[in-house]
């Protein structure tokens, strides 16, 4: 294959500053209030989040989840327990996110921990789901080598079609993740992007602004 070369693919960003001044204190009220804006403005799964994980022997991960809630607790989401990430959060705990909004030329960045939720939130999301997700998510062995679809589909089916209450597995769930820190990223003319870190110390959190 031949090498692409990409350098004309370029294209200007925002007029929109962002300072000090503009920022909350906190950084989940400020991630709140650009996550209402996606909301108004991105015209697909603005709760979309890039999640990266990392094995115990440091071999990175990355894939878009979505994101369920958020709150000072935490961000929640949910997924298979014997997944690649899955494992690699049993192995290590610590992960990022990062949601990018194109419209608005916005990104965050969250560094954290992640630790399971409870079983009765897990619960809770499960039973919200179509029918067709839950028997999706009972059947499948994410991650795993699938050697028939149609099986697989099939399979979805028939337990879909089933009159009787489909069973949350054990190995399917939530985690929380506790944010460390906060990076606001908003995109500016001639790539002089404004950056700010949100840092905790002594429960109280720090604002640093940063070099495009």
């Amino acid at each position: 294959m031949e090498e692409k070369i990409l350098y004309h693919l370029r294209k200007d960003y925002s007029k929109i500053s962002l300072d000090t001044e503009h920022l909350n204190k906190d950084p989940f009220v400020q991630f709140g209030e650009w996550f209402d804006n996606a909301l108004s403005q991105e015209s697909q799964e603005a709760n979309a989040m890039i999640l990266s994980t990392s094995s115990i022997s440091g071999k990175p991960s990355s894939r878009v989840v979505l994101l369920k809630s958020f709150s000072k607790q935490g961000f929640v989401f949910f997924t298979n327990y014997n997944s690649k990430k899955g494992k690699d959060i049993e192995e290590n705990p610590n992960v990022s996110v990062l949601f990018f909004w194109p419209s608005a030329m916005r990104q965050i960045r969250i560094e954290g921990f992640a630790k399971k939720t409870s079983q009765k939130i897990s619960e809770n999301y499960f039973y919200s789901r179509p029918r067709e997700s839950q028997a999706s998510s009972a059947l499948s062995m994410q991650s795993a080598p699938l050697e028939q679809r149609e099986s697989f589909d099939n399979s979805v089916k028939t337990l879909a079609g089933n009159p009787g209450k489909i069973i949350k597995p054990k190995h399917w769930g939530g985690y929380n993740i506790t944010p460390r820190t906060f990076e606001f990223w908003q995109g500016r003319i001639g790539r002089s992007h404004d950056r700010f870190l949100y840092t905790q110390e002594n429960g109280i959190w720090k604002i640093t602004p940063l070099y495009p």
